[in-house]
């Protein structure tokens, strides 16, 4: 983990240097839901379909560097899940859990300045480390960090100037979540396949200009 934040703050240092672009960093507030990611195919002879979604709230701080942005955030999320088996629900209490989460992004994007404000088409990648997972007894999972996810988000953001230095920023973005290890240890098992999950990310935070 360590050395994946060394490796993209470097990165973001670099790109700044290299293109001569002005530094800036804040902190905020994001929204994130993931949804359909699961388990889908022919199980014994049974059509069998197993969706997860998850939904999260917390802050994050960012570094921008103009054309690349680079945020970390800290997040408390839920799961609940769905499954069908031949077209019946089954029961799901065991796919419902409460969820602490580390999240490492780095997007980058394409500033077009319109006088007191700016707005960026953005394109990204992210992963949620899930540091912690309880279920609805209070139990821990063993292995939470089974839970973490890779994805890509593509979306617009504006800044909207408050004076020489302070800025507003919002983003919107649609992503894409791909399976975890535990979905992807229970398609292996199952002989299924596994699905993408997706659903927008949106973020609030006030930025500082250097």
């Amino acid at each position: 983990m360590k050395k994946i934040i060394s490796v993209l703050v470097l990165f973001a240092v670099v790109t700044a240097g290299a293109f001569a672009i002005d530094l800036s960093v804040g902190a905020g507030a994001l929204f994130d839901l993931s949804a359909n990611n699961g388990v889908k195919g022919d199980v014994m002879g049974f059509d069998y379909v197993a969706k997860i979604t998850n939904t999260s709230f917390g802050g994050f701080v960012f570094l921008d560097a103009t054309y690349a942005a680079l945020d970390v955030s800290f997040a408390y999320g839920s799961t609940s899940g769905s499954v069908e088996v031949a077209g019946v629900k089954v029961s799901t209490s065991d796919m419902d859990f409460g969820l602490t989460q580390l999240g490492i992004g780095l997007t980058g994007k394409y500033p077009i300045d319109l006088g007191n404000f700016v707005i960026f088409p953005l394109l990204g990648i992210n992963y949620n480390v899930v540091l912690s997972a309880k279920n609805d007894d209070g139990d821990k999972a063993d292995d939470p960090g089974d839970m973490s996810q890779f994805g890509i988000l593509a979306g617009v953001g504006a800044d909207f100037d408050i004076n020489e230095s302070l800025y507003f920023r919002a983003t919107a973005a649609f992503q894409l979540r791909f399976a975890n290890k535990l979905m992807k240890d229970m398609a292996d098992e199952m002989e299924a396949d596994t699905t993408l999950g997706m659903g927008p990310r949106i973020t609030l935070a006030l930025g500082y200009r250097f």
